[in-house]
């Protein structure tokens, strides 16, 4: 196989216990990268980076359950259910090691997965992430959910930046479509209600002893959706990468900044 079609994004689909996973794979060879999108977003989320980090190792861009082409099936809306679906996921490919690239609920969804299968992490990168505390506008998500036209899509969407950005009107038109599905729409529902409506109001710090594989967190100095968390919600001593006039989706905004960081520290994080 050659290199370029080794970088071309293959499409697939793994029928497994809980629901179908949909996922996108690009790449060979080299621990794989587990790309891991945000509240109603999907595998394309990674549409800037998936092909220059395919350049090191492969990477699998998972849809994950109520989002995208994956299982509308969320239970009661827990993320944490997620991982072990995603175990699931990676025995069925074969995959015993991954580095878990997380942004936003997929942060939150990797923290859980490395908390759950240790050995199966080999580095985590948090992107904006949930699950450190407190501190995130549950209003949008919310929002997210009762879209009742495109126009509110595209406004709501706007926040995810911090400039005016040319995707941003797309984005909110595939927000609303989502929304105006009622199975995706109670699927979305159900996530906020069980995992975000009680961590806005209270959630104990993480305790970060328990994750001793190599952690670094990547955040948009303007996100108005989970702003920089406070330094005793951080693990002690680890990167933390602040991107000027980046939003919610520094992968987005800063995505060759980005992408790079990301790929120094799978490379460095490769080495036993």
């Amino acid at each position: 196989m050659s290199a370029s079609a080794a970088r071309s994004p293959r499409r697939g689909r793994a029928d497994i216990e809980g629901g179908p996973a949909a996922y996108l794979s690009l790449g060979q060879g080299g621990v794989p990268a587990l790309l891991l999108h945000g509240f109603a977003g999907d595998s394309l989320t990674w549409q800037f980076n998936a092909a220059p980090l395919a350049a090191d190792r492969r990477i699998l861009a998972v849809d994950l359950p109520g989002h995208g082409a994956s299982t509308l099936e969320v239970g009661d809306g827990r993320v944490g259910a997620f991982a072990p679906w995603l175990l699931r996921l990676l025995d069925a490919l074969e995959v015993p090691r991954v580095h878990a690239v997380g942004h936003s609920m997929g942060g939150y969804v990797a923290l859980e997965l490395a908390r759950l299968a240790p050995e199966r992490v080999a580095s985590l990168s948090l992107i904006a992430s949930a699950g450190l505390g407190p501190g995130f506008d549950l209003e949008f998500l919310r929002r997210v959910t009762a879209l009742e036209t495109a126009e509110e899509g595209r406004d709501c969407a706007a926040r995810l930046f911090a400039r005016p950005w040319l995707l941003a009107g797309r984005v909110g038109e595939v927000m609303h479509a989502q929304a105006a599905d009622p199975h995706r729409r109670a699927a979305l529902e159900r996530i906020v209600a069980g995992s975000f409506a009680e961590a806005h109001r209270s959630s104990a710090p993480v305790d970060w002893t328990a994750f001793r594989m190599p952690v670094q967190l990547l955040w948009g100095r303007e996100d108005r959706i989970i702003p920089v968390p406070t330094a005793d919600r951080l693990p002690p001593g680890a990167p933390l990468h602040l991107f000027d006039k980046a939003g919610h989706l520094p992968h987005s905004e800063a995505a060759t900044p980005v992408t790079a960081i990301l790929r120094d520290f799978l490379s460095a994080c490769d080495v036993p």
